[in-house]
């Protein structure tokens, strides 16, 4: 395991993925600080902190690339591992349900880690520059961030899962982004609704405003069903191309 997470640290996939995460979010921030300065805004009449550190997700490309920086933090990794061979040697040496749990753990870290990074060094920059929240006058500052952080690091987890799933059974990595990314759209369009008649939550809803907690469990059951077909396929194509290793 320790090998795995190493990997992720030494991946230009990693880094391009909190990279873009970052740039997303800073597309808002950077381009409305910027115009206030641009029109003499005074500091205090400009947006706060955590306006402009929570801004990006709802205003700017964030959550559109969301599925894509999930899938390619690490996920991408098992094409590689499976056209090059190195999966089943990795399977001799343990056992398909050992790989797939530390392929899989991995993952998930890697893809929560490459997003909710970038969400909190772009937070810790913006509340060096704007104006920050003041945990007296505004209480739900900083439970906010904590909360947007949590929720944005979970999603990213399970949709590094689908995009394992998608590489174990069409090792391609174009595929690998590209359904987790197609999934992800046709439930933001509520396909689910037009095609099932289930009116769930935006997978964004987890990092996103305005949840209730009825909705918050609605989204919670939406994505722990996604995570569990997810890891049943991705199990079952491992140990279809794997279980002669």
């Amino acid at each position: 395991m320790a090998e795995e997470i190493k990997s992720i640290f030494k991946s230009r996939n990693y880094w391009m993925a909190f990279a873009i995460s970052f740039l997303t979010l800073l597309g808002y921030s950077l381009s409305s600080w910027l115009n206030a300065i641009s029109v003499g805004e005074s500091m205090e009449y400009r947006e706060s902190a955590l306006s402009l550190s929570v801004g990006g997700i709802f205003f700017g490309g964030f959550m559109l690339l969301f599925p894509f920086c999930a899938s390619v933090a690490h996920a991408t990794s098992q094409v590689d591992e499976l056209r090059s061979g190195m999966a089943r040697w990795r399977v001799m040496r343990g056992s398909v349900a050992r790989y797939v749990g530390v392929k899989a753990a991995a993952s998930m870290l890697a893809a929560a880690l490459a997003t909710t990074s970038a969400f909190a060094l772009h937070a810790v920059i913006w509340n060096g520059i704007a104006l920050p929240c003041d945990p007296e006058a505004y209480a739900y500052g900083l439970p906010m961030y904590a909360a947007v952080a949590a929720g944005m690091g979970f999603s990213a987890a399970v949709w590094a899962v689908t995009a394992l799933a998608t590489a174990a059974w069409s090792p391609d990595k174009l595929m690998a982004f590209t359904i987790p990314s197609f999934i992800y759209y046709l439930w933001s369009a509520d396909a689910a609704e037009w095609f099932l008649g289930l009116n769930i939550p935006h997978p964004a809803s987890l990092f996103n405003d305005g949840l209730s907690p009825e909705r918050l469990r609605a989204a919670l059951a939406s994505y722990g069903v996604l995570f569990a077909v997810s890891l049943a396929a991705y199990c079952a194509g491992c140990e279809r191309r794997l279980r002669h290793a």
